[in-house]
């Protein structure tokens, strides 16, 4: 077969160097890759343990070794195997390589721009509680390509860097108190400081609720046939996990002392009630970034 001048390939010496070569560089790639693999970053991740290095850097640094391991056993399987000749000094296979590895490598690089700007940014780190795009978990692992996100269903989901990089991101995690809030209606007829005192006092004898902030209850709306008086109680931050159940007993005990003061919520039936759960945003905002 004859090529155009400059394309000088001979397709038979170099079918048969790949067949020659192929199997002495997979030997040695495969065997550097798993030193890199099995000693090296085991090694890596052992050392950054015992060093005060950010949970978060440590990861990236964990995942930079390990991507390092890679090009090394590839660099040196190829050099061992002695790839030459046709093969190595080819400009069109040169070119093909080159477009080939750079379509592929697009996301993965821009994974991984995103992910050193993830890995530096103080108000995202391993363990903090986050929310995007409708979906909420606590992150796990960050490394130079994705970033592991627990969720409240003990499900693990793997998130691109850049999806992460390039969405409103909000931090739900607070060293604070978390807020709790819930509304409930009176009917006008009502004493509004009596039920007020009664939202206050329940919240007062539930376990794990802050005396500081202490429970409030305020008139938070004049509907047509209620007025609304929102309640809202503080738990510790280390608490975090018991928020549905203290939020469903402050409700509950509040039901019930109405009931007992002869102060019926069921007038309010016409109005949806509704609740939500928040971060004390005097010891730490909520943080949301685009970028």
């Amino acid at each position: 077969m004859q090529f155009p001048a400059g394309l000088d390939i001979d397709i038979v010496s170099t079918y048969g160097q790949l067949a020659s070569d192929g199997a002495q560089f997979l030997a040695a790639a495969a065997l550097l890759y798993a030193i890199g693999r099995l000693i090296v970053v085991p090694a890596t991740r052992w050392a950054l343990s015992r060093t005060a290095t950010n949970k978060t850097v440590a990861s990236a640094l964990t995942s930079g070794v390990h991507l390092l391991s890679v090009v090394f056993a590839v660099v040196i399987g190829a050099s061992v195997a002695g790839f030459r000749g046709a093969l190595a000094g080819s400009t069109l296979l040169a070119a093909g390589i080159t477009l080939a590895v750079g379509l592929a490598a697009q996301d993965v690089l821009g994974n991984f721009v995103a992910g050193a700007f993830i890995v530096t940014d103080p108000d995202l780190n391993v363990g903090d509680v986050i929310a995007w795009n409708g979906m909420q978990g606590t992150v796990v692992d960050i490394d130079l390509r994705v970033t592991r996100i627990r969720t409240p269903d003990n499900e693990r989901i793997i998130v691109p860097n850049t999806e992460l990089a390039t969405s409103a991101v909000t931090n739900q995690t607070s060293t604070g108190p978390v807020g709790i809030s819930y509304q409930f209606g009176v009917s006008y007829e009502d004493d509004i400081e009596t039920v007020q005192a009664i939202i206050e006092n329940a919240a007062r004898d539930l376990d794990h609720v802050s005396e500081k902030p202490a429970p409030t209850a305020r008139v938070s709306d004049l509907a047509s046939t209620a007025v609304i008086l929102t309640g809202r109680i503080w738990i510790p931050n280390e608490r975090r996990n018991r928020l549905a159940s203290v939020r469903a007993a402050f409700i509950e005990q509040v039901q019930a002392d109405c009931h007992a003061a002869g102060i019926d919520l069921s007038d309010t039936s016409q109005h949806e009630l509704s609740g939500d759960i928040g971060i004390h945003d005097s010891v730490r905002p909520t943080h949301e970034r685009t970028e």
